[in-house]
């Protein structure tokens, strides 16, 4: 008879033999009728690394990065000169705020001392 892992099988004809209490001393084969030595274990321990199951969520945490704020910026740098602190460049957005006919508004605002304007095209 052999014990691998939590299964034991039969030594004469490798059938898997039923889980039985530790109480019983033999256990019957009931494909070959021989008779075996219960040696079940009376408990299992398993341990296993969190990196041997695989993990879309754990795959995806890996790849995150971290972004600071300059590369968070979303707004496109001009030349013009801020009116408030003369600051050489402004960020700016274009936006369609009216109909397709119309021009388009462009919001700006100063990197340094944060005021804001808008003009209409």
């Amino acid at each position: 008879m052999s014990l691998v892992g939590a299964l034991l099988f039969c030594n004469d004809c490798g059938g898997l033999l039923e889980r039985c209490p530790a109480s019983q001393a033999n256990i019957d084969c009931d494909v070959c009728g021989k008779r075996n030595k219960n040696i079940w274990p009376t408990s299992t321990t398993t341990e296993s690394a969190a990196t041997a199951f695989p993990s879309r969520l754990r795959d995806a945490r890996s790849e995150i990065q971290v972004l600071s704020a300059e590369d968070r910026e979303t707004w496109a740098m001009t030349t013009t000169a801020c009116p408030q602190c003369a600051n050489p460049e402004m960020r700016y957005r274009d936006v369609q705020l009216r109909g397709a006919d119309e021009g388009s508004t462009v919001f700006y605002r100063c990197p340094k001392c944060d005021y804001k304007f808008n003009t209409n095209n």
